[in-house]
């Protein structure tokens, strides 16, 4: 007997993880953005660039073992309990706040990025359950990719317009990030369902676990790919303020908002993009080399051109988005996928991602603390450019689509 799925209650549950995943962004992003207050509260005083940035290592490298949790947690619990538990997870950046030091507090805000991690992951499910229709599935897709994008957004604009009211009291500014996440989380209680993760489109059940997903190659190098992404998405909208408003003539505030801003346009333009069937390495390759190339040359023009910088960065910011849903529905695209099969392969992907970011960025801290600005930007675009040669090894998920176009020229 065929289960009846209510669309309506899919919705609603894609919308509550949507939103709980925006709220971790706006806490990470603006725990990120008062960095210098923080430390002076527990540090009275400056510190090292390893030490400032140790909260972002600890989220980064709690991503990683979550993103595996996250597949096995689904499996014992289910979809409802499981997402359930991540929401409940998040509510742990609100804890971190009024902890007594500064080790504590990066560990609840390690806690609170568990959730962050497992948030992502189960969206993917819950869209594979609840859409089936390719184009739908591409714009959901599309949604959950900008839910970070559009938390930095709501950040940047913020500490823009109420730059002095914002780092006032930065405890008081995060209480009111992390409060939010209480209300997902009694949303998700209230009317958030269970249903089966092993259906595919005929009805079977495939066998795939975690061994499966070792072997895979292109898991390897698309999380590869992504780490790669990530440091320059990552380090641009949570690291980079406090570096440019130090280094250059670039207000960190101002980049973040165009970065963000531009990103949400992006994403509309890469919906359109990827709905039109077109195939998908040369989108993603074309806009990997705008996105890196771009960031290179507003560097570069930091301290000469500011105005120029800040067009360059908004040109980043939107070819960065162009590709990133058509990056991340390639499984959705591939033969015999399955909510459970997307689960796990998804868990390892974040966590290759994650894994490979974070040792970049702990890399480019220390070489801005032992040899300076330049050498650690030198480092930062060479990680970053590792994205467009890997992209080139994907499968074409369009295949077919590509050939039609070919016979019809």
């Amino acid at each position: 007997m065929e289960t009846r799925i209510d669309t309506k209650k899919g919705y609603f549950m894609m919308a509550v993880l949507w939103m709980a995943y925006v709220t971790f962004a706006m806490n990470w992003v603006a725990g990120s953005s008062l960095t210098p207050q923080i430390t002076e509260t527990f540090f009275d005083g400056p510190v090292n660039p390893l030490i400032s940035q140790l909260v972002n290592y600890s989220i980064t490298t709690a991503r990683v073992f979550a993103n595996i949790l996250a597949a096995v947690v689904l499996m014992k619990l289910g979809p409802k309990k499981a997402a359930g538990t991540a929401i409940g997870l998040l509510m742990m950046g609100l804890v971190a706040i009024y902890l007594p030091n500064y080790w504590a507090y990066t560990a609840a805000r390690m806690v609170m990025a568990v959730g962050g991690s497992m948030v992502i992951v189960y969206m993917n499910p819950v869209v594979a359950h609840y859409i089936t229709n390719s184009k739908t599935k591409l714009r959901m897709n599309a949604a959950n990719t900008v839910a970070y994008n559009a938390g930095a957004f709501i950040v940047a604009v913020l500490f823009t317009i109420f730059a002095k009211q914002m780092v006032v009291n930065w405890r008081l500014t995060l209480t009111f990030f992390a409060s939010l996440t209480i209300l997902f989380f009694a949303g998700w209680l209230w009317k958030a369902e269970n249903f089966e993760t092993k259906e595919n489109d005929n009805g079977k059940g495939e066998a795939y676990g975690y061994k499966d997903a070792l072997k895979d190659g292109f898991i390897w190098r698309y999380g590869m790919a992504f780490a790669s992404f990530l440091t320059l998405y990552v380090l641009s909208l949570v690291s980079f303020k406090a570096i440019f408003d130090q280094y250059t003539l670039l207000n960190g505030s101002v980049t973040n908002l165009l970065i963000s801003g531009f990103g949400i346009l992006g994403t509309f333009a890469g919906i359109t993009i990827g709905n039109r069937g077109v195939p998908r390495k040369p989108v993603l390759i074309g806009s990997g080399v705008v996105m890196v190339g771009a960031f290179a040359l507003a560097l570069v023009f930091a301290n000469s051109v500011p105005l120029l910088s800040y067009t360059l960065i908004a040109i980043s910011g939107f070819a960065m988005y162009i590709q990133y849903p058509i990056f991340l529905n390639l499984p959705h695209e591939l033969k015999g996928m399955t909510p459970q099969k997307l689960t796990i392969m998804f868990g390892l992907f974040w966590a290759l991602a994650y894994a490979g970011q974070t040792i970049a960025t702990i890399i480019w801290s220390y070489i801005l603390g032992t040899a300076g600005y330049t050498p650690a930007m030198i480092f930062f675009i060479a990680v970053s450019s590792l994205y467009i040669f890997l992209a080139a090894t994907f499968p074409e998920t369009r295949q077919k689509d590509a050939t039609m176009m070919k016979k019809a020229a």
